[in-house]
C-alpha cells in the first residue's frame, strides 16, 4: 500500500511524463506548427531552404532528434509509477537535473531575446523542476525509511 505522499509524487511524475511526451510528439511531428502556434511567421519557401542550407538543415534535424529523446524520457517516467523508491534516481535526473539546465537556459534566453516561445517552454520546465523538487522533499523521510 502506497502512502499519500508517495501518491503525490507519482501524480507529479505522471504529469511531467505527459508533458515530456507532448513536447516530444509536437516537435517530432512538426516544429513549424509549434512556432505557428505562437504566431511566429514562417515563410512558405522555408521548407525548400532546409534542404539546401548547410546550417538550417542540421538544426532542423537535430530538433527532431532531440524531440525523440524528450519523448522517450517522458515514456521512461512511467517506471517510477510502479516502484517510486527504486526509480528515485530517474526522478532526480528527469525531474530535477534536466529541467534545471534546460529551464534556466530557456528562461534566460527567452527574457534576453524577448522571445515568447523560449520563455514559455522554460516556464514549463521550471514548473516541472519546482513540483518535482517539492514532491521529492515531502517524500524524503519515507524514502530513507524504505517506505513507498
Amino acid at each position: 500500500m502506497r502512502t499519500r505522499l508517495t501518491n503525490i509524487l507519482q501524480v507529479i511524475v505522471l504529469i511531467a511524463g505527459i508533458i515530456y511526451i507532448l513536447i516530444g510528439v509536437v516537435f517530432y511531428y512538426s516544429p513549424i506548427n509549434f512556432f505557428k502556434f505562437f504566431s511566429v511567421e514562417v515563410p512558405d519557401d522555408w521548407f525548400k531552404s532546409i534542404e539546401y542550407d548547410t546550417f538550417v538543415a542540421p538544426l532542423y534535424i537535430l530538433i527532431k532528434g532531440f524531440s525523440a529523446m524528450i519523448f522517450t524520457s517522458g515514456m521512461s517516467m512511467i517506471l517510477p509509477l510502479y516502484d517510486p523508491l527504486r526509480y528515485r534516481g530517474l526522478i532526480y535526473y528527469m525531474g530535477i537535473i534536466f529541467p534545471l539546465f534546460s529551464g534556466v537556459m530557456l528562461l534566460y534566453s527567452g527574457f534576453k531575446l524577448d522571445h515568447l516561445i523560449l520563455t514559455s517552454l522554460g516556464a514549463v520546465f521550471f514548473f516541472i523542476l519546482l513540483s518535482t523538487a517539492i514532491a521529492l522533499i515531502i517524500t524524503r523521510k519515507e524514502a530513507k525509511a524504505g517506505i513507498e
